[in-house]
């Protein structure tokens, strides 16, 4: 029950995230370049680590994990060119990265869900291990809500579907607590999931949040607020991994 309550804790910071975002849209550039920043942090500080860590363990290649990485990047470049190409010009360059945002924002829920398994097997060592991961992982979800809204939205209005984006996100956690309670997913999928995800944060960062977020301001803000979102990144991880 006690991890259950961290998790719901982790949901409220994922929903204060996607609504600070929803609301903020005269500061949307720096949103978008701080929510830039976060999806790099999580790359280079947790996912790859991770996922290479745990490849390790089992035998696998370095070179394979990093190949299912960049597989990943030209899989979701070659799908953005594919939306380009069949939405109508003057629609293509919002309709078809809201296509891309919302197959990035599950990729978000997919790393919720194993952060709220990481609350779930932290509480089986103690509830003060359960206490700090969830500490971190709480301070990071709140810019997980944000990249969701930004991701599915573009900085524009958000609809219906990024609103329940944004729930599913939210809920994640708490799934990934129960899941991490009741049954442990096969490594080899974990190493997958964690690697691919690392090729789809990499490309919406690089391709998407930080082109547009000097399109709507050149300004050194953007700079300033990416450099701060990887640098809240390897806090959070630091504090976890503590």
């Amino acid at each position: 029950m006690f991890a259950v309550c961290l998790a719901l804790l982790a949901m409220c910071s994922t929903l204060v995230g996607g609504y600070f975002a929803a609301r903020s849209k005269g500061s949307t550039h720096l949103l978008m370049g701080f929510g830039a920043g976060v999806l790099l942090g999580a790359v280079f500080f947790d996912l790859l680590p991770e996922s290479l860590a745990v490849a390790g363990q089992q035998g696998w290649s370095t070179r394979l994990v990093l190949a299912i990485v960049i597989g990943a990047f030209i899989f979701f470049y070659l799908i953005e060119r594919f939306l380009v190409l069949h939405v109508h010009a003057d629609d293509c360059d919002v309709e078809s990265h809201r296509h891309l945002g919302r197959l990035s924002a599950i990729g978000l829920i997919a790393h919720s869900t194993l952060d709220g398994a990481a609350i779930g097997a932290a509480s089986l060592v103690n509830w003060q291990t359960a206490l700090m991961v969830a500490a971190a992982i709480i301070v990071h979800d709140a810019s997980d809500g944000l990249n969701t809204i930004l991701l599915v939205t573009q900085g524009e209005n958000p609809r219906r579907l990024d609103i329940v984006f944004l729930i599913l996100d939210a809920l994640a956690p708490v799934v990934g607590v129960l899941l991490a309670l009741v049954i442990l997913p096969p490594v080899g999928i974990l190493v997958v999931v964690l690697a691919v995800a690392s090729g789809l944060f990499l490309y919406i960062a690089t391709s998407d949040l930080l082109p547009e977020a000097h399109r709507r301001s050149p300004s050194i803000g953007v700079a300033t607020a990416a450099v701060s979102g990887i640098a809240l990144i390897g806090v959070a991880v630091q504090l976890i991994g503590n």
